[in-house]
């Protein structure tokens, strides 16, 4: 897969392609996904997915704007690993919020060689969001392009969406979650060094920044951890570590039974199940043995799951 940039286009190959934020990369997107790559081999054409950093809504309405599920960069990665052969990544700004739906169009079109386009069935685009799929299908044949839309999907009588997953892991309703996306939780970060104060207390963490206004409660669950090809279960924290700093948020992970010193520069931290609420203790030792009962619990749960 590549990810292609403005130095790219236009892109000099005729796609079937889809367009929209993904976020959560949910049942719902992968089977747009799978459409898309499967029609792009009907037709002898190149699979394309055009998604948007920021969010469009971050963009447009800070303040209510709804939290992430997936990052730009999980985003990509769990992309790479569906046999996409490009995505691109619209940069949401005052300049493209001003093309009009037309122009849209033409956009994908001449520069990115769209020649099918597979969108949801809520698909609204350009200027205001003047343009919508009857909009689209009037401007298919003068444009040279064909539209295919697909159709809510639905599991145990839910429509799967990113706004019901959001709401689900704001709870730490993770295995919920997940059933709807298909997959575990997980979040691609970047490693930072800590500041060595879980190893002072006997459990060295694994830790990266999480992206901003992340989709996940406060707390400690139980996962596990993915890099150089293995994985290793972990006891995770996301919050702010109130005993021993308070300031900073971070996602820390310690790798259950084993000292590992990652060599890699990104790991794949994965969620299961919410064990408790993020806690300030009196002391250390308290924190202490708090994190013991932690990883006994994350045993049992990672034990059966993994």
């Amino acid at each position: 897969m590549k990810v292609i940039t403005d130095r790219d286009l236009p892109l000099n190959e005729k796609t079937v392609c889809t367009i929209g934020s993904f976020d959560g990369f949910h049942k719902g997107h992968v089977e747009i996904l799978n459409l898309v790559k499967k029609r792009a081999k009907e037709k002898n054409l190149r699979s394309l997915v055009i998604t948007f950093d920021p969010h469009p809504k971050k963009f447009l309405n800070p303040d209510k704007a709804p939290c992430l599920i997936t990052d730009i960069n999980t985003k990509i990665d769990l992309l790479s690993r569906k046999s996409i052969d490009f995505v691109y990544v619209i940069k949401f700004d005052q300049n493209f919020l001003k093309k009009t739906a037309d122009q849209f169009l033409r956009f994908l079109v001449e520069k990115l060689g769209c020649r099918h386009i597979i969108v949801g069935y809520d698909w609204r685009f350009g200027y205001m969001k003047e343009g919508d799929i009857e909009y689209a299908k009037r401007k298919s044949e003068e444009l040279g392009f064909t539209i295919e839309v697909v159709d809510p999907i639905k599991e145990d009588g839910e429509r799967i969406s990113s706004t019901l997953i959001r709401s689900l892991l704001r709870e730490g309703k993770i295995k919920e979650a997940s059933k709807y996306l298909g997959r575990d939780y997980c979040i691609k970060g970047r490693i930072v060094k800590g500041d060595g104060k879980g190893k002072d207390l006997g459990f060295p963490t694994i830790n990266i920044i999480p992206p901003p206004d992340l989709c996940l409660k406060k707390g400690v669950y139980a996962g596990y951890v993915s890099f150089n090809c293995d994985q290793h279960p972990a006891v995770i924290n996301f919050g702010y570590r109130p005993t021993v700093d308070g300031k900073k948020l971070f996602i820390e992970a310690h790798v259950i039974d084993k000292n590992i010193n990652p060599e890699s520069e990104y790991v794949r931290i994965f969620f299961k199940e919410y064990i408790r609420p993020e806690k300030k203790f009196e002391d250390t030792k308290q924190l202490s043995d708090q994190i013991k009962e932690d990883i006994e619990a994350a045993k049992k749960i990672v034990e059966v799951q993994v």
